[in-house]
């Protein structure tokens, strides 16, 4: 009787971590090779926003912070890529993922609509934008303590 318990329990647990939940994309994701992060914030119902929260060479050699002279907004290229809003995401629980409504690389330089996927697994979040024949695919993890 005890091991049918345990069984059911285990089973329970594994079901409810396979399906995300709106929030679960909440916090600070950093990229596979450490150079930056980005923090998503819940901005409505299903909706969230993200800005850069920290990037490795954020600085420029004389420790100030690096503009984003690269974004299309010519008002916005006086602004530090720290900070700089660089998602929209709509939660979609049919599908059980986030849609990119917005996108913005600072490193490119390029802001896209409706380009993409978000999934969440656990601590993975998996990115699948794309634009014309471009595919990418990037995995983030959730930052647990700073390492910056």
């Amino acid at each position: 009787m005890r091991l049918k318990y345990l069984t059911l329990l285990f089973c329970t647990v594994i079901v409810a971590k396979m399906y995300a939940k709106p929030d679960d994309i909440l916090g600070e994701w950093v990229d596979e090779k450490k150079t930056g992060t980005s923090i998503y914030t819940k901005v409505g119902e299903n909706k969230y926003s993200a800005v850069c929260g920290w990037q490795s060479d954020g600085v420029d050699k004389n420790g100030n912070p690096k503009l984003d002279k690269r974004n299309p907004d010519k008002s916005q290229r006086n602004k530090p890529v720290v900070g700089q809003h660089v998602m929209d995401v709509t939660y979609n629980p049919e599908k059980n993922t986030y849609n990119m409504d917005y996108a913005y690389d600072p490193s490119m330089g390029i802001a896209m609509k409706d380009c993409g996927t978000i999934k969440i697994s656990g601590d993975t979040m998996t990115i699948k934008a794309g634009w014309a024949f471009i595919k990418v695919t990037k995995k983030l993890r959730r930052v647990k303590t700073k390492f910056y």
